[in-house]
């Protein structure tokens, strides 16, 4: 969530480039997608793949003319920072161990960023990167922890601020999958079946806290207004030959007073995307499930339980967020979306508005909790953020 005043930006469609997200990424197809729900980008340059034939045939398929499809995210930052209509925004879709590094090199060309979660790899290059983004009053930075984007997520984080629950005590959520797809994970098929994400140069400090953990925390702060004081956390590996976080545990007390609960898994089977967060607090409840993203239950301490429905009567503040009539369904690309056009709104204004879209400062706090998480569970005792 952020106030404040920016310069207007000269074009009303914003020229975008794109690291990674290529042929075999399904995350690249979402971002692609998204960017382009509002009319408010252009995608016109991108390197999408290591490989520098895949990326330049790619960018060609998808229209981006030669001169303008790279080998590698240096030569485009270096190249299109010195275009007369080079990009104003990059969008940066690579696993999080890269996350940092990338973002710099356009970072010192001055050319605004929005990445996909995780903020970065590990608390060390969380901290030079957030360091880097406050040292550059030029650019501006967005996180895509779309969750956040849901019209009921953001309808309920409203209504916790207007008190409507009263002060919040307890925050439970949890956000499970299923990597495994039912199969046991040994250390013959690993490799096959997890891919990158056992390298933990490439997933960073912890798979499952990376991946999908970081998305439950950010939506517990988010909604809540809170943020974590300690964790005590148990984190489980696959096995002692295949050292990949699948699983976490973990409690929280949050700087109110607040207790929390957060589990995430990526090995709980038949776990097919179970994001859900109840947040309690001294006048009632809040709860909302990603797999029925459209409702918001309102539990008060007395009183019938009601209903909430996306931009429907009580619902108003989610009607800003929707791009459908209520009774019809909407979600996860909507959510993607959401924040591309948020950013391209802040970049646009010369106003003082309210943003809604994630940004630096959420990430490091993120990456902070991933850091506290790691150090609790090895040592066995209550961690500091």
């Amino acid at each position: 969530m952020i106030y404040e005043t920016v310069n207007t930006m000269k074009t009303k469609i914003l020229s975008l480039g794109i690291v990674g997200g290529g042929p075999k990424s399904w995350i690249g197809h979402v971002h692609r997608i998204s960017a382009r729900f509002d009319n408010r980008y252009e995608i016109v340059a991108g390197v999408f793949s290591r490989n520098p034939k895949l990326s330049i045939s790619f960018g060609r398929n998808m229209g981006i003319s030669k001169d303008r499809c790279y080998t590698n995210y240096k030569e485009m930052a270096d190249k299109e920072s010195k275009r007369n209509d080079g990009i104003q925004v990059v969008s940066i879709m690579t696993p999080p161990g890269s996350h940092q590094i990338i973002a710099e090199k356009f970072i010192d060309k001055n050319i605004h960023i929005i990445s996909d979660k995780p903020f970065a790899g590990n608390i060390d290059q969380a901290k030079k990167l957030y360091k880097k983004i406050k040292s550059n009053k030029k650019i501006k930075y967005a996180l895509t922890h779309n969750y956040s984007s849901y019209p009921m997520v953001r309808e309920a984080k409203v209504l916790i601020e207007k008190g409507k629950i009263g002060k919040v005590e307890y925050v439970n959520v949890e956000y499970v999958q299923d990597w495994s797809e039912g199969i046991k994970i040994t250390s013959k098929n690993a490799k096959k079946k997890l891919k990158w994400k056992i390298d933990n140069k490439i997933v960073g400090t912890s798979a499952v806290l990376n991946e999908i953990g970081t998305h439950a925390y950010h939506l517990a702060t988010y909604i809540s207004g809170l943020k974590g004081k300690q964790v005590f956390a148990d984190i489980k590996q696959i096995s002692n030959k295949i050292k990949m976080d699948d699983n976490a545990q973990v409690m929280i007390n949050f700087t109110n007073g607040a207790k929390g609960m957060l589990w995430t898994s990526v090995m709980a089977k038949g776990g097919i995307y179970g994001l859900r967060i109840r947040i309690f607090g001294s006048k009632g409840s809040l709860e909302w499930v990603q797999n029925d993203p459209g409702y918001l239950k309102l539990n008060p301490s007395k009183g019938a339980v009601k209903l909430l429905e996306r931009g429907f009567y009580n619902a108003k503040l989610s009607k800003k967020f929707s791009r459908i009539k209520f009774g019809h369904p909407e979600g996860y690309l909507d959510a993607f979306a959401n924040i591309y056009r948020e950013f391209s709104d802040s970049l646009r204004t010369k106003s003082k508005k309210r943003f809604f879209y994630p940004n630096e400062d959420e990430g490091l706090e993120t990456a902070k909790f991933i850091n506290a998480c790691k150090i609790s569970s090895k040592r066995k005792r209550w961690t500091k953020i």
